[in-house]
């Protein structure tokens, strides 16, 4: 299950906190981070300058006594520069990183920030939106401590659909298009289904032309998988 709240993250009770880092190995802004950084102190710092180096998208562990939780997971999130060098991917990564951890260290319960909420210009609602759909895809429970009652609002917000861009090509059962908010539409070409997803990425044989056995979609077909995303209820 998903929860949101107000409350300070140390106020929480779960099996993982998540802390959100700068590209640098420093705790990002916003109430959540540094609220659990300045409670992890020098135990804190010396496990991140035993780290030194983490990618951005990816996650570790790390050992730091004292906090109230069985274990510290960091992730290095990105920041919003232009909108076109794949923030919303990469964040969509941290999450499946973070998510992926802490299913290998046996974790049921995690509390975390919104991951990347507090930076220049990031659009909210695809944070918030990108962090909710993440959770509710892994099986365990995860609380966010939202730092703003502006992110709390927007946690209980119906999501607005990104509009298709462009077709990109298809491969086997899929066809995929891009989206406005800078993710991908997957939908399934097959007559009987009716079928939609959002995805963060692609493989590149969704390119069209990198399968010649396949018959290219016509406009038509095209048109009616547009209409499937348009009214697929995600």
């Amino acid at each position: 299950m998903t929860f949101v709240t107000l409350n300070d993250m140390l106020s929480l009770s779960a099996d993982a906190a998540v802390l959100p880092l700068e590209m640098t190995g420093a705790p990002t802004e916003g109430k959540a981070a540094q609220a659990l950084a300045r409670a992890g102190g020098e135990a804190l710092r010396e496990a991140l300058g035993r780290l030194r180096f983490l990618a951005v998208g990816s996650a570790a562990v790390l050992d730091v006594p004292g906090l109230p939780f069985s274990n510290l997971i960091v992730t290095a999130v990105p920041r919003w520069l232009t909108g076109k060098a794949n923030e919303l991917l990469v964040l969509h990564r941290c999450y499946e990183s973070v998510y992926a951890l802490a299913e290998e260290l046996g974790c049921k319960s995690i509390a975390m920030p919104f991951l990347s909420s507090c930076y220049f210009h990031f659009p909210l609602e695809d944070a918030v939106h990108i962090a909710l759909r993440s959770a509710k895809q892994w099986k365990g429970d995860t609380t966010f401590a939202a730092d703003t009652e502006e992110l709390l609002a927007l946690s209980q917000k119906p999501w607005q659909k990104p509009q298709i861009l462009s077709y990109i090509g298809y491969y086997r059962d899929h066809a995929l298009f891009e989206l406005s908010n800078g993710l991908f539409a997957r939908v399934d070409i097959r007559p009987e289904r009716r079928e939609a997803d959002v995805i963060p990425y692609f493989e590149a044989c969704f390119r069209e032309g990198n399968n010649p056995l396949q018959t290219p979609l016509s406009e038509k077909e095209i048109l009616r998988l547009r209409r499937i995303w348009e009214e697929f209820e995600l």
